[in-house]
C-alpha cells in the first residue's frame, strides 16, 4: 500500500481482492434445472457434454500463496470442472512471468487488476482479443456493471483483452474514536468534498503532543480511480496529461488544501511521506482516510485495532452522486493457451451469478449488476454489522484508459503531493516537471521494444 517500499506496495495493491478467507463450498451445477415436461411427466433433460479434459495454468504477478488462489478461484473451479487439472504458479524468483516464458511455460490465464492487466500482457506478446470466445460461450457481457466492460474495451482498443472478475472501489473510512473525543458528528453517505474537508479541519490538532490529521488518501487509488475520470495519458497521443486543469485542481483537493495546516505539514515532514494506511490503523492519528473498498478484509488484525465504519467516497459538487472508477481485478486469456475454450468457461464460471453472490457475502466486490448480490455484501464476513450501503451508493465514474505505460507514470505522478506539501516544489511546477518525467519515460520504453 501506498507509503511502503515499492514491493509492499505493490503486493498489497494486488491482494486487495484476496481476503483470507476459507472458500464455502460449491456446487457444481450440472443439472438442467429448467427442464421442461414431456409428454409423460417426466423432464426433458437436453445431453450435456462433459467437458473435455484440459490444464489451465494460472499466474499472477501478486505473488499470493497457492492457499490464497484456491480460496478464490482454484477450489471453486475444481468442484465446477473436475475434468479440468487447474495450476497456479505463485510468482517468486525464477518464476516472474518474463522467466516463465523463457523457460518455454505455458500461461493459460493470466490475472492481476486492470491497471496492471495491460502492460503485463502487451509487454510479453500475449494479449488476445476474446471477444469470440465470449459469443462462443455465452458470456453475457450486459450482467456486468457496465463501466467496467467499457472501461477494460477502450483500454484494448476495441478488443477485449480480459473480462472483469472481482471488483473495488474507493470509499472513506473513519476512526469513531476521534469524532467522539472531539464531539464532532460521524460522516454519512453522500457527503461533498467542501462538508469533508470542514470536519478534515476541524479534526486536525495537536492533542496532547500528537498531531492529529483530519484526512488522507493514497494517491494511487484515489488519482487512479479520480472521479473526473481523467486518464494520465492523452488516448491518442501517449502524451502526459498532467498538466491540465483537472489533476491541478483535484490534487489541490485532496493534498494540498488539507496538508496546508502546519502542523500537517510538520508531521509529513517528519515521516518524511504521506500518511498511509498504517496511521489509520497503527498510530490511529488519522481521523478520515480514503481507501478502496477491499481494504478491511485484506488487513482484518490491523483495522480490527480501530473502532472504525466508512461512508460512501464524497463527491464534487458539479458531479453529485459519481463516485470512484471502479478498478477491478481481471483475467485475460492468453495467446499461446491451447484450451482457450476452456479458460473463457472456467472465467464464465467465475462471473456466474452463483459465484459472484458468494464473493459479495465474504466482502469480494462483485462486478455484475444484481442489486440481490449487491445487498449481501459483506454479510457472512467477520465486519458484517458495518455499513457497506457505502460500497454501492455512489455511480461508478467510467473508467479511464489504462495503457501498458499506466504503472510507469502513475508513480511519477505520485511523487507530486509530497514534494508540494514539503514546499520542495509549488503545484504548477512540480506537475510540470511530472509530465517531462513521465514524457522521457514512455519514450524510453518505446524505444526499447
Amino acid at each position: 500500500m501506498s507509503g511502503e517500499q515499492p514491493s509492499a506496495a505493490n503486493r498489497r495493491i494486488r491482494l486487495a481482492v484476496l481476503p483470507l478467507v476459507v472458500a464455502v463450498a460449491l456446487t457444481a451445477c450440472s443439472t438442467n434445472n429448467g427442464q421442461q415436461a414431456d409428454q409423460g411427466g417426466k423432464p426433458n433433460v437436453p445431453e450435456v457434454r462433459a467437458d473435455e479434459p484440459a490444464e489451465l495454468v494460472f499466474h499472477s504477478n501478486n505473488g499470493d500463496s497457492e492457499d490464497a488462489f484456491n480460496s478464490l478461484f482454484g477450489n471453486a473451479l475444481r468442484k465446477k470442472f473436475p475434468n479440468y487439472t487447474i495450476k497456479y504458479i505463485q510468482q517468486k524468483a525464477g518464476q516472474t512471468l518474463p522467466e516463465l516464458l523463457a523457460q518455454n511455460q505455458t500461461i493459460d490465464i493470466l490475472f492481476a487488476s486492470a491497471p496492471y492487466i495491460f502492460g503485463l500482457l502487451m509487454d510479453s506478446e500475449l494479449q488476445y482479443d476474446m471477444t469470440e470466445l465470449i459469443k462462443k460461450q455465452g458470456v453475457d457481457l450486459n450482467k456486468f456493471e457496465p463501466t467496467l466492460i467499457d472501461g477494460i474495451r477502450a483500454s484494448g482498443d476495441g478488443k477485449m483483452y480480459a473480462l472483469p472478475v472481482t471488483n473495488m472501489v474507493q470509499v472513506m473510512y473513519y476512526n469513531q474514536s476521534i469524532f467522539d473525543k472531539y464531539g464532532i458528528a460521524y460522516p454519512k453517505n453522500g457527503m461533498t468534498w467542501d462538508e469533508t474537508m470542514d470536519i478534515s479541519r476541524k479534526l486536525t490538532r495537536k492533542d496532547d503532543g500528537k498531531q492529529m490529521l483530519g484526512f488522507a488518501s493514497s494517491p494511487a487509488h484515489i488519482l487512479r480511480g479520480n472521479q473526473l475520470s481523467k486518464p494520465y495519458l492523452d488516448p491518442a497521443t501517449d502524451k502526459p496529461t498532467f498538466q491540465d486543469d483537472a489533476w491541478r485542481s483535484l490534487l489541490q483537493l485532496f493534498f494540498v488544501n488539507p496538508g496546508s495546516d502546519e502542523g500537517y505539514k510538520s508531521r509529513v515532514s517528519g515521516l518524511n511521506r504521506l500518511p498511509t494506511w498504517r496511521e489509520f490503523t497503527d498510530t490511529q492519528e488519522i481521523g478520515m482516510f480514503v481507501y478502496n473498498s477491499q481494504f478491511p478484509f485484506t488487513v482484518p488484525k490491523d483495522i480490527g485495532k480501530v473502532q472504525w465504519d466508512l461512508v460512501s467516497l464524497p463527491v464534487l459538487k458539479e458531479k453529485p452522486k459519481i463516485g470512484s472508477a471502479a478498478t477491478p481485478f481481471t483475467m485475460a486469456v492468453t495467446s499461446m493457451s491451447k484450451n482457450k475454450e476452456a479458460a473463457i468457461k472456467a472465467i464464465d464460471y467465475l462471473v456466474s451469478r452463483d459465484n459472484q453472490l458468494d464473493y459479495s457475502k465474504r466482502g469480494i466486490m462483485p462486478v455484475i449488476n444484481d442489486e440481490e448480490v449487491k445487498k449481501a455484501y459483506g454479510k457472512e464476513s467477520d465486519f458484517k454489522d458495518k455499513n457497506w450501503s457505502a460500497v454501492f451508493y455512489n455511480q461508478y465514474a467510467p473508467m479511464a484508459k489504462f495503457s501498458r505505460y499506466h504503472l510507469k507514470v502513475e508513480s511519477i505522478l505520485n511523487t507530486v503531493p509530497l514534494d508540494v506539501m514539503l514546499g520542495k516544489k509549488d503545484l504548477n511546477t512540480a506537475l510540470r516537471e511530472a509530465a517531462e518525467a513521465a514524457e522521457k519515460t514512455i519514450a524510453e520504453v518505446k524505444r526499447g521494444r
